[in-house]
């Protein structure tokens, strides 16, 4: 089945001078891709992915000797939500033959300024900004999940088979971004990974197949994880939970506070504590690398109460492929549920 490509980014001539001006660029890292190189040979196939998500993805798909491929986020140090990419971070995007994203205005900051039919997407290619004031505002919660619902809710159409797999529609989890959590969300990105690379270079060696393989065995792991209570202090699971035995019984203010990017009231926090420390709660899922002073809170109370703490980061750690480190997850979860 076929994913409808919604594009609506635009190539803005200004992007790159304004990022060249920002004091808050973080370090970018070199290739960690078995088959890249630090540097475009100018010769092979150049993609660049805004993490070494999606990176880890196209070096699984595109084996050719001769291609680059170049993460702008490594690593585990740099929350992507709220990246600021350098002048030469998005210099090396506009010099790509293709550009990987997720899409869904996660990483907004680099397919906002690219040429738009190069870029491969899970996600539609919205406006998005992370710049939220940080206070507790329903209202505005709610108005960003109407919007999401009415116009991401299913974000694959039905697109073709890929060597007889066929990928039925999946929707958008309440505009969650976290969307590589999804199998057939990386199953989809693989399969056009490879369509892009062979129509610039129809004798490229690229192949989606090893990555449907792996993906169909993840689904399996996924759909026999044991059934138990879980929570989040951050939605960064919810595909995972989704298909499932897997329940969330985070609270639902705090919920949508953290996916609409706000801070959660201390009326939120004393709810999620409350949970912890009267519900039967299996375990939490915490993500280390968006952690505040709030999501600590948090942890130091699944902690007191002898509750599993299962870390799901945003990206794997510097030099772990993003493919096993998603099955090591599901494994780690598969373990908190059964103890």
């Amino acid at each position: 089945m076929k994913l409808t490509r919604t594009i609506f980014a635009t190539l803005a001539a200004g992007a790159l001078a304004l990022a060249g001006c920002s004091s808050d660029s973080a370090d970018t890292s070199p290739d960690t891709s078995a088959n890249a190189s630090p540097e475009a040979s100018g010769e092979g196939l150049n993609i660049v992915a805004s993490t070494s998500i999606w990176g880890d993805i196209a070096s699984a798909v595109v084996t050719d000797q001769d291609a680059t491929i170049t993460p702008i986020i490594s690593g585990n140090t740099v929350d992507p939500h709220h990246f600021e990419p350098a002048a030469a971070d998005l210099a090396k995007a506009a010099e790509a033959d293709i550009v990987v994203v997720g899409g869904g205005g996660y990483d907004a900051w680099l397919y906002e300024v690219v040429d738009e039919e190069k870029i491969v997407h899970a996600l539609p290619l919205i406006e998005h900004s992370h710049d939220h004031d940080h206070e507790h505002d329903h209202d505005h919660a709610h108005s960003e999940e109407h919007a999401h619902d009415e116009e991401h809710a299913h974000y694959h159409d039905a697109h073709a088979d890929h060597e007889g797999h066929d990928h039925g529609p999946i929707e958008m989890i309440d505009g969650n971004e976290h969307i590589w959590y999804d199998t057939d969300a990386v199953e989809y990105v693989a399969e056009e990974i490879e369509a892009a690379a062979k129509a610039i270079d129809p004798d490229i060696e690229a192949d989606a197949q090893p990555v449907l393989d792996r993906m169909a065995a993840m689904d399996e792991m996924i759909k026999e994880l044991p059934a138990a209570q879980v929570t989040q202090s951050e939605s960064v699971a919810d595909y995972i939970i989704h298909d499932s035995a897997l329940t969330d019984v985070t609270p639902e203010s705090y919920r949508k506070a953290i996916l609409s990017h706000t801070e959660p009231a201390a009326a939120d926090l004393a709810e999620f504590l409350e949970t912890l420390n009267s519900e039967p709660v299996d375990m939490l899922i915490f993500n280390p690398q968006t952690a505040t002073d709030t999501a600590t809170r948090i942890r130091d109370a699944a902690e007191e109460n002898d509750i599993a703490i299962v870390e799901i980061a945003e990206t794997p750690e510097e030099g772990t492929n993003f493919l096993d480190y998603f099955e090591d997850r599901v494994n780690a979860l598969s373990e908190a549920a059964k103890a």
